[in-house]
């Protein structure tokens, strides 16, 4: 659970009502793994999704003390997200332009804020030939934005990312890997940044046209989770009305003994 607000915290140096502490701690934890949850079920269709958990820590700070054994209490906090980057499963849709990347690996595309990565493969062309993301933005190959003639042959794509047409290459995918894919920043249309990572060519990668990759999101086991978490917040709720009924109810006492 995580460290609840200041104002809620009061004076270390005498003992508090550990059980509302510790009750809110868990609910706003309970809280942030539910919207976790929620949004990987949300995106169960979203090509090139990867799965998110919530990670939690212990919090050396003690924001509450007991005044009866056992005196340790132990909070966590919301950490930060883990991101699963396993390969999704790969669906045919028989579209020419769309694609998928076996193994690890990454689309580089040019946006408006500068370089970015995808695994999401579902292409168009605009208005100038330029192949681009659902959202407009120029697919990137080895040596600028991938071209190809709108009224022009059909087109053939090998394992390495070469995208032929009319018997000429008119561009290779740019396919790029990182050593530590989980650093990358998430950048929101199914977008990464690079932060401190540095792109590196993916020789393992292999590309595939006619398919794309789907979300790794296993429904069942986010179902699942939903129910527990949603169990665990009711349980919480329920030991802080008790413990707010008992503590009324002692006042109340105190209060006829004087």
């Amino acid at each position: 659970a995580p460290s609840p607000p200041k104002a809620l915290r009061g004076d270390k140096r005498r003992p508090m009502d550990n059980s509302f502490m510790v009750g809110l701690s868990a609910q706003q934890v309970l809280q942030k793994r539910m919207d976790t949850t929620a949004n990987n079920l949300a995106n169960m269709t979203t090509a090139g999704f990867k799965v998110e958990h919530l990670v939690t820590r212990d919090l050396t700070e003690k924001p509450a003390t007991a005044s009866d054994s056992p005196n340790e209490i132990s909070f966590a906090d919301a950490w930060m997200l883990q991101r699963d980057f396993s390969t999704g499963p790969i669906e045919q849709t028989g579209n020419p332009l769309d694609f998928a990347i076996e193994g690890e690996g990454f689309f580089a595309v040019q946006t408006a804020a500068g370089q970015a990565y995808t695994r999401d493969g579902r292409f168009t062309l605009n208005q100038q030939g330029q192949v681009v993301t659902r959202n407009g933005d120029l697919v990137m190959g080895e040596g600028g934005p991938v071209t190809l003639n709108a009224t022009g042959g059909p087109i053939s794509v090998s394992r390495e990312g070469s995208i032929s047409q009319d018997g000429q290459i008119a561009g290779t995918l740019r396919v790029s890997n990182f050593q530590t894919p989980a650093a990358l920043e998430k950048a929101g249309n199914n977008l990464w940044l690079a932060t401190d990572e540095q792109p590196a060519p993916a020789t393992d990668a292999r590309v595939v046209s006619g398919f794309v990759e789907g979300a790794n999101v296993n429904a069942v086991k986010e179902l699942t989770d939903m129910i527990e978490i949603s169990r665990a917040y009711t349980s919480v709720a329920k030991m802080i009305q008790q413990s707010d009924e008992l503590r009324g109810s002692s006042i109340e006492k105190l209060a006829r003994v004087r």
